[in-house]
Protein backbone atom coordinates (compact mmCIF):
# COMPACT_ATOMS: atom_id res chain seq x y z
CA UNK A 1 0.00 0.00 0.00
CA UNK A 2 2.76 2.19 0.81
CA UNK A 3 4.67 1.65 -2.46
CA UNK A 4 1.19 2.44 -4.52
CA UNK A 5 0.67 5.38 -2.35
CA UNK A 6 4.47 6.47 -3.24
CA UNK A 7 4.15 6.10 -7.03
CA UNK A 8 0.89 8.00 -6.73
CA UNK A 9 2.74 11.11 -5.18
CA UNK A 10 5.11 11.23 -7.78
CA UNK A 11 2.93 10.42 -10.58
CA UNK A 12 0.65 13.32 -9.29
CA UNK A 13 4.10 15.78 -8.57
CA UNK A 14 4.88 15.00 -12.04
CA UNK A 15 1.68 16.07 -13.64
CA UNK A 16 1.81 19.64 -12.41
CA UNK A 17 5.53 20.51 -12.27
CA UNK A 18 6.78 22.22 -15.32
CA UNK A 19 9.44 19.89 -17.14
CA UNK A 20 12.01 20.61 -19.59
CA UNK A 21 14.09 18.78 -22.03
CA UNK A 22 17.36 20.87 -21.23
CA UNK A 23 19.71 20.97 -24.38
CA UNK A 24 22.83 19.56 -24.09
CA UNK A 25 24.18 22.61 -25.83
CA UNK A 26 23.10 26.48 -25.82
CA UNK A 27 19.56 27.33 -26.13
CA UNK A 28 19.38 30.10 -28.59
CA UNK A 29 16.59 31.45 -30.96
CA UNK A 30 16.77 32.97 -34.18
CA UNK A 31 14.59 36.22 -34.41
CA UNK A 32 12.34 37.11 -37.30
CA UNK A 33 12.16 40.58 -37.97
CA UNK A 34 8.90 42.09 -38.72
CA UNK A 35 9.57 42.86 -42.27
CA UNK A 36 11.13 39.89 -43.46
CA UNK A 37 8.78 37.34 -45.71
CA UNK A 38 7.73 35.28 -42.69
CA UNK A 39 5.98 38.52 -41.59
CA UNK A 40 5.67 41.03 -44.26
CA UNK A 41 1.90 40.85 -44.25
CA UNK A 42 0.84 41.80 -40.37
CA UNK A 43 -0.39 45.45 -40.47
CA UNK A 44 1.80 48.25 -38.32
CA UNK A 45 2.11 48.50 -34.75
CA UNK A 46 0.46 51.11 -32.65
CA UNK A 47 2.29 52.53 -29.33
CA UNK A 48 1.12 51.10 -26.46
CA UNK A 49 1.37 51.21 -22.55
CA UNK A 50 0.63 48.80 -20.01
CA UNK A 51 -1.78 51.06 -17.42
CA UNK A 52 -1.25 49.11 -14.80
CA UNK A 53 2.60 49.12 -14.98
CA UNK A 54 2.27 52.73 -16.24
CA UNK A 55 5.48 51.65 -18.49
CA UNK A 56 4.82 52.96 -22.01
CA UNK A 57 5.58 51.22 -25.19
CA UNK A 58 5.79 53.59 -28.15
CA UNK A 59 6.42 53.74 -31.72
CA UNK A 60 6.59 57.07 -33.01
CA UNK A 61 7.51 55.00 -36.87
CA UNK A 62 5.11 54.06 -38.87
CA UNK A 63 6.60 50.65 -39.58
CA UNK A 64 8.59 50.35 -36.52
CA UNK A 65 11.41 47.43 -35.89
CA UNK A 66 9.56 44.26 -34.13
CA UNK A 67 11.57 41.31 -33.39
CA UNK A 68 9.55 37.69 -33.61
CA UNK A 69 10.09 34.53 -31.99
CA UNK A 70 8.70 31.21 -33.60
CA UNK A 71 7.63 29.31 -31.21
CA UNK A 72 5.19 26.21 -31.17
CA UNK A 73 2.83 25.52 -28.78
CA UNK A 74 -0.18 22.65 -27.70
CA UNK A 75 -0.01 18.80 -28.47
CA UNK A 76 0.19 18.36 -31.92
CA UNK A 77 2.46 21.86 -31.85
CA UNK A 78 1.05 24.83 -34.13
CA UNK A 79 3.24 27.44 -34.81
CA UNK A 80 3.22 30.96 -34.13
CA UNK A 81 5.43 34.01 -33.89
CA UNK A 82 5.74 36.11 -30.99
CA UNK A 83 6.64 39.60 -29.92
CA UNK A 84 9.49 39.34 -28.18
CA UNK A 85 8.74 42.12 -25.53
CA UNK A 86 10.86 42.85 -22.07
CA UNK A 87 8.95 45.06 -20.78
CA UNK A 88 6.30 42.54 -19.79
CA UNK A 89 5.91 39.51 -18.20
CA UNK A 90 2.71 38.22 -19.40
CA UNK A 91 2.91 35.63 -22.09
CA UNK A 92 -0.11 35.27 -24.58
CA UNK A 93 -1.48 33.63 -28.01
CA UNK A 94 -4.06 34.49 -30.29
CA UNK A 95 -6.61 31.40 -29.74
CA UNK A 96 -8.96 30.79 -32.58
CA UNK A 97 -8.90 32.27 -36.20
CA UNK A 98 -7.11 35.39 -36.58
CA UNK A 99 -7.37 36.98 -40.38
CA UNK A 100 -5.14 39.33 -40.01
CA UNK A 101 -2.28 36.74 -39.24
CA UNK A 102 0.27 35.32 -41.52
CA UNK A 103 -1.10 32.68 -43.59
CA UNK A 104 1.90 30.20 -42.99
CA UNK A 105 0.74 29.83 -39.42
CA UNK A 106 -1.61 27.75 -38.14
CA UNK A 107 -4.49 28.96 -35.71
CA UNK A 108 -4.46 27.51 -32.17
CA UNK A 109 -7.17 25.80 -30.99
CA UNK A 110 -6.97 25.04 -27.32
CA UNK A 111 -9.52 22.32 -28.03
CA UNK A 112 -7.58 20.33 -29.83
CA UNK A 113 -4.56 19.86 -28.04
CA UNK A 114 -4.30 17.24 -25.61
CA UNK A 115 -1.09 19.36 -23.37
CA UNK A 116 -4.00 22.68 -22.47
CA UNK A 117 -5.24 23.16 -19.36
CA UNK A 118 -7.16 25.78 -17.40
CA UNK A 119 -5.97 27.76 -14.58
CA UNK A 120 -7.53 28.88 -11.43
CA UNK A 121 -7.13 32.47 -10.46
CA UNK A 122 -5.70 31.66 -6.92
CA UNK A 123 -2.66 29.41 -7.48
CA UNK A 124 -0.46 32.57 -6.22
CA UNK A 125 1.60 33.28 -9.21
CA UNK A 126 0.47 36.35 -10.28
CA UNK A 127 1.72 39.85 -8.84
CA UNK A 128 0.84 43.24 -10.71
CA UNK A 129 -0.43 41.77 -14.49
CA UNK A 130 -2.87 40.64 -15.48
CA UNK A 131 -6.17 41.68 -14.13
CA UNK A 132 -7.95 38.19 -13.18
CA UNK A 133 -11.42 36.97 -12.18
CA UNK A 134 -12.84 33.87 -11.26
CA UNK A 135 -15.52 32.00 -13.28
CA UNK A 136 -17.08 30.03 -10.68
CA UNK A 137 -19.67 27.98 -13.05
CA UNK A 138 -16.70 27.03 -15.37
CA UNK A 139 -13.57 26.92 -12.95
CA UNK A 140 -12.04 29.11 -15.54
CA UNK A 141 -9.67 32.22 -14.68
CA UNK A 142 -10.27 35.08 -16.98
CA UNK A 143 -8.02 37.49 -18.03
CA UNK A 144 -7.26 41.18 -19.35
CA UNK A 145 -4.26 43.09 -19.98
CA UNK A 146 -5.35 46.38 -20.92
CA UNK A 147 -2.76 49.03 -22.48
CA UNK A 148 -2.35 52.58 -22.47
CA UNK A 149 -3.57 53.50 -26.23
CA UNK A 150 -7.21 50.86 -25.23
CA UNK A 151 -5.67 48.00 -26.60
CA UNK A 152 -6.48 45.19 -25.06
CA UNK A 153 -6.16 40.96 -24.70
CA UNK A 154 -8.58 39.00 -23.02
CA UNK A 155 -9.23 35.71 -22.79
CA UNK A 156 -8.61 32.69 -20.40
CA UNK A 157 -5.44 31.87 -18.27
CA UNK A 158 -3.92 28.54 -18.97
CA UNK A 159 -0.77 26.35 -19.26
CA UNK A 160 0.46 24.72 -22.20
CA UNK A 161 3.27 22.93 -23.74
CA UNK A 162 5.46 25.29 -25.80
CA UNK A 163 7.98 24.05 -28.24
CA UNK A 164 11.42 26.17 -28.87
CA UNK A 165 13.36 25.59 -32.53
CA UNK A 166 16.78 26.50 -31.53
CA UNK A 167 19.23 28.01 -34.17
CA UNK A 168 20.90 24.54 -34.78
CA UNK A 169 17.67 23.11 -35.63
CA UNK A 170 17.26 21.57 -32.31
CA UNK A 171 14.08 20.66 -30.72
CA UNK A 172 13.34 21.64 -26.75
CA UNK A 173 9.99 22.06 -24.92
CA UNK A 174 8.86 23.15 -21.80
CA UNK A 175 5.61 22.22 -20.07
CA UNK A 176 2.90 23.43 -17.86
CA UNK A 177 4.04 27.17 -18.83
CA UNK A 178 1.08 29.98 -17.90
CA UNK A 179 0.16 31.84 -20.52
CA UNK A 180 -3.29 33.83 -21.93
CA UNK A 181 -5.31 32.25 -24.55
CA UNK A 182 -6.47 34.98 -25.94
CA UNK A 183 -9.90 35.49 -27.21
CA UNK A 184 -10.54 38.77 -27.96
CA UNK A 185 -7.70 41.37 -28.94
CA UNK A 186 -9.33 45.03 -29.34
CA UNK A 187 -8.08 48.24 -31.14
CA UNK A 188 -5.34 47.32 -33.33
CA UNK A 189 -2.47 44.91 -31.49
CA UNK A 190 -1.86 42.83 -34.49
CA UNK A 191 1.63 41.71 -34.71
CA UNK A 192 2.68 38.27 -35.11
CA UNK A 193 0.12 35.89 -33.40
CA UNK A 194 0.67 36.70 -29.54
CA UNK A 195 3.45 38.00 -27.13
CA UNK A 196 6.53 36.17 -25.32
CA UNK A 197 6.99 37.82 -21.81
CA UNK A 198 10.53 38.38 -20.57
CA UNK A 199 9.89 40.37 -17.57
CA UNK A 200 10.72 38.80 -14.07
CA UNK A 201 7.42 38.59 -12.49
CA UNK A 202 6.59 35.17 -11.42
CA UNK A 203 4.10 34.30 -14.53
CA UNK A 204 7.22 34.95 -16.68
CA UNK A 205 8.62 32.31 -18.49
CA UNK A 206 11.67 33.10 -17.46
CA UNK A 207 11.45 30.60 -14.46
CA UNK A 208 11.61 27.66 -16.83
CA UNK A 209 15.08 29.48 -18.11
CA UNK A 210 17.10 29.58 -14.69
CA UNK A 211 16.22 33.74 -14.66
CA UNK A 212 18.48 34.41 -17.35
CA UNK A 213 18.59 35.48 -20.87
CA UNK A 214 20.72 37.41 -23.22
CA UNK A 215 18.96 39.36 -26.68
CA UNK A 216 21.58 40.91 -29.77
CA UNK A 217 20.15 42.86 -32.29
CA UNK A 218 21.84 43.42 -35.31
CA UNK A 219 21.79 46.22 -37.13
CA UNK A 220 18.21 47.31 -38.94
CA UNK A 221 19.81 50.22 -41.18
CA UNK A 222 19.81 47.81 -43.84
CA UNK A 223 17.30 47.19 -46.82
CA UNK A 224 17.57 43.88 -46.67
CA UNK A 225 15.41 42.23 -43.24
CA UNK A 226 17.86 38.99 -44.06
CA UNK A 227 21.14 40.55 -44.33
CA UNK A 228 21.86 40.18 -40.62
CA UNK A 229 20.50 38.19 -37.87
CA UNK A 230 19.07 38.54 -34.12
CA UNK A 231 19.14 36.23 -31.57
CA UNK A 232 17.36 35.49 -28.35
CA UNK A 233 19.90 32.91 -25.59
CA UNK A 234 17.54 31.77 -22.27
CA UNK A 235 19.10 30.43 -19.35
CA UNK A 236 22.74 28.92 -20.08
CA UNK A 237 22.96 29.55 -23.87
CA UNK A 238 23.08 33.51 -22.27
CA UNK A 239 25.56 35.33 -23.04
CA UNK A 240 26.53 37.36 -20.26
CA UNK A 241 30.37 39.10 -21.31
CA UNK A 242 30.73 43.07 -21.52
CA UNK A 243 30.22 45.73 -19.07
CA UNK A 244 27.84 45.41 -16.29
CA UNK A 245 25.70 47.53 -14.41
CA UNK A 246 23.50 47.16 -11.67
CA UNK A 247 19.83 45.69 -12.42
CA UNK A 248 17.39 46.76 -10.12
CA UNK A 249 13.77 44.94 -10.53
CA UNK A 250 10.32 46.79 -10.25
CA UNK A 251 7.02 46.67 -11.16
CA UNK A 252 7.90 43.78 -13.67
CA UNK A 253 10.69 46.18 -15.73
CA UNK A 254 14.30 46.13 -15.72
CA UNK A 255 15.44 49.35 -14.49
CA UNK A 256 19.19 50.60 -14.66
CA UNK A 257 20.98 53.94 -13.14
CA UNK A 258 21.70 56.29 -16.73
CA UNK A 259 24.49 58.62 -15.15
CA UNK A 260 26.30 60.60 -18.01
CA UNK A 261 24.53 61.18 -22.01
CA UNK A 262 27.61 62.98 -24.08
CA UNK A 263 26.91 64.14 -27.78
CA UNK A 264 30.22 63.27 -29.99
CA UNK A 265 31.87 62.93 -26.63
CA UNK A 266 31.11 65.91 -24.66
CA UNK A 267 28.92 65.34 -22.01
CA UNK A 268 25.41 67.66 -21.45
CA UNK A 269 24.61 69.13 -18.55
CA UNK A 270 23.05 66.66 -15.93
CA UNK A 271 19.37 66.92 -15.33
CA UNK A 272 18.87 62.77 -14.93
CA UNK A 273 16.88 62.49 -11.85
CA UNK A 274 19.06 60.97 -8.41
CA UNK A 275 16.47 58.48 -8.02
CA UNK A 276 17.72 54.52 -8.67
CA UNK A 277 16.57 52.98 -11.90
CA UNK A 278 16.02 56.21 -13.46
CA UNK A 279 16.61 54.13 -16.76
CA UNK A 280 14.43 50.93 -18.10
CA UNK A 281 15.07 48.40 -21.35
CA UNK A 282 12.02 48.12 -22.91
CA UNK A 283 12.43 45.96 -26.12
CA UNK A 284 8.47 47.26 -26.55
CA UNK A 285 9.28 50.32 -27.24
CA UNK A 286 10.52 51.23 -30.85
CA UNK A 287 13.09 54.06 -29.73
CA UNK A 288 15.29 55.74 -27.45
CA UNK A 289 12.86 58.36 -25.07
CA UNK A 290 14.82 60.57 -22.57
CA UNK A 291 12.97 62.75 -19.49
CA UNK A 292 12.08 66.23 -19.59
CA UNK A 293 15.78 68.52 -20.01
CA UNK A 294 17.56 65.53 -21.00
CA UNK A 295 16.07 64.99 -24.02
CA UNK A 296 15.93 68.61 -24.49
CA UNK A 297 19.89 68.89 -24.19
CA UNK A 298 20.35 66.72 -26.33
CA UNK A 299 18.13 67.50 -29.12
CA UNK A 300 19.41 71.06 -29.02
CA UNK A 301 23.05 70.00 -29.34
CA UNK A 302 22.04 67.97 -32.26
CA UNK A 303 20.22 70.38 -33.65
CA UNK A 304 23.30 73.10 -33.23
CA UNK A 305 26.07 70.65 -34.82
CA UNK A 306 23.96 69.99 -37.46
CA UNK A 307 22.91 73.27 -38.52
CA UNK A 308 26.20 73.96 -39.14
CA UNK A 309 26.28 71.92 -41.99
CA UNK A 310 23.18 73.67 -43.56
CA UNK A 311 20.95 70.70 -41.89
CA UNK A 312 18.03 72.84 -40.46
CA UNK A 313 15.28 70.95 -38.58
CA UNK A 314 11.57 70.43 -38.87
CA UNK A 315 9.11 68.58 -36.42
CA UNK A 316 6.94 65.40 -38.01
CA UNK A 317 4.37 64.85 -34.97
CA UNK A 318 6.64 64.02 -31.97
CA UNK A 319 9.67 63.72 -34.12
CA UNK A 320 12.84 66.06 -34.92
CA UNK A 321 13.44 65.46 -38.72
CA UNK A 322 15.61 66.61 -41.23
CA UNK A 323 16.02 66.70 -44.93
CA UNK A 324 18.13 64.05 -47.13
CA UNK A 325 19.50 60.70 -46.34
CA UNK A 326 21.04 59.11 -43.75
CA UNK A 327 23.47 57.51 -45.90
CA UNK A 328 24.37 60.80 -47.92
CA UNK A 329 24.95 62.89 -44.85
CA UNK A 330 26.45 59.77 -42.13
CA UNK A 331 29.80 61.38 -42.06
CA UNK A 332 27.93 64.91 -40.62
CA UNK A 333 25.90 62.85 -37.82
CA UNK A 334 26.80 62.62 -34.63
CA UNK A 335 26.61 60.16 -31.92
CA UNK A 336 25.57 59.55 -28.35
CA UNK A 337 26.60 57.63 -26.02
CA UNK A 338 24.75 56.68 -22.54
CA UNK A 339 26.97 55.79 -19.72
CA UNK A 340 25.76 53.54 -16.65
CA UNK A 341 26.65 53.33 -13.13
CA UNK A 342 30.03 51.61 -12.78
CA UNK A 343 30.91 52.27 -16.67
CA UNK A 344 28.94 50.25 -18.42
CA UNK A 345 27.47 52.21 -21.67
CA UNK A 346 26.04 52.36 -24.84
CA UNK A 347 26.99 54.14 -28.23
CA UNK A 348 24.55 55.31 -30.32
CA UNK A 349 25.81 55.25 -33.88
CA UNK A 350 24.27 57.76 -36.51
CA UNK A 351 22.39 54.25 -38.00
CA UNK A 352 20.90 53.72 -33.72
CA UNK A 353 20.56 56.97 -33.88
CA UNK A 354 18.23 58.05 -37.04
CA UNK A 355 15.92 56.44 -39.05
CA UNK A 356 15.10 57.01 -42.59
CA UNK A 357 11.07 57.85 -42.54
CA UNK A 358 10.82 58.73 -45.78
CA UNK A 359 12.90 58.45 -48.75
CA UNK A 360 13.47 62.44 -48.58
CA UNK A 361 14.00 62.83 -44.79
CA UNK A 362 15.55 60.62 -41.51
CA UNK A 363 14.20 61.67 -38.38
CA UNK A 364 16.06 61.68 -34.93
CA UNK A 365 15.13 58.20 -33.28
CA UNK A 366 14.77 60.23 -29.50
CA UNK A 367 11.62 61.48 -28.08
CA UNK A 368 10.34 63.22 -24.66
CA UNK A 369 9.62 60.44 -22.48
CA UNK A 370 5.89 60.32 -21.24
CA UNK A 371 7.52 59.72 -17.87
CA UNK A 372 8.79 62.70 -16.11
CA UNK A 373 11.66 61.11 -14.41
CA UNK A 374 12.18 57.80 -16.49
CA UNK A 375 14.11 56.95 -19.41
CA UNK A 376 13.27 54.00 -21.57
CA UNK A 377 15.75 52.34 -24.14
CA UNK A 378 14.21 51.06 -26.77
CA UNK A 379 15.20 48.65 -29.88
CA UNK A 380 16.43 50.82 -32.10
CA UNK A 381 19.16 52.03 -29.11
CA UNK A 382 20.13 48.32 -28.77
CA UNK A 383 20.80 47.77 -32.05
CA UNK A 384 24.51 45.72 -32.54
CA UNK A 385 24.46 45.33 -29.02
CA UNK A 386 24.59 42.06 -27.21
CA UNK A 387 22.18 42.48 -24.02
CA UNK A 388 22.55 39.78 -20.81
CA UNK A 389 20.21 40.05 -17.97
CA UNK A 390 21.47 38.06 -15.07
CA UNK A 391 18.39 38.16 -12.86
CA UNK A 392 19.77 36.16 -9.80
CA UNK A 393 23.26 38.01 -10.04
CA UNK A 394 21.38 41.81 -10.57
CA UNK A 395 23.28 42.60 -13.34
CA UNK A 396 23.05 43.42 -16.99
CA UNK A 397 25.67 43.11 -19.51
CA UNK A 398 26.26 45.50 -22.70
CA UNK A 399 28.68 44.15 -25.22
CA UNK A 400 28.98 46.16 -28.46
CA UNK A 401 29.85 43.21 -30.91
CA UNK A 402 28.06 41.45 -34.25
CA UNK A 403 25.32 38.82 -33.39
CA UNK A 404 26.37 36.60 -36.20
CA UNK A 405 29.44 36.90 -34.30
CA UNK A 406 28.96 35.34 -31.13
CA UNK A 407 26.03 32.95 -32.18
Amino acid sequence: MKILFLFLVVFLYLCVTPTFTKPSHPFVLKLVRRDTLLAEKYPKLHGTRETNTAISHLSPNRDPPVFLAKVSVGEPPVPQLLYVDTGSSFTWIRCGACNLCEPQLSSYDPVASSTYKIVSCDDGSYETSPALSPVTKTGECHYSQLYFDGSESRGTLAKETIQFETDDAGIYYVSNVEFGCARNITNGFNIGTGLLGLGYEKISILKHFENKFSICFDALSSDDPNSGHSFLALGDGARTTGQSTPLFMRYGHYHLDLEIISVNGRDIPNHLTPIKGNTIIDTGTTILTLAGESYTEVKNHIDKLLEGHDLHSFSDGPLVCYNGTIQHKLSLLPTVSLTFYKGASLELDPTSLFHQFEEDYFCLAVMMSPETHLNIIGTTALQNYNIGFDLEDEKVYMDKISCDYIY
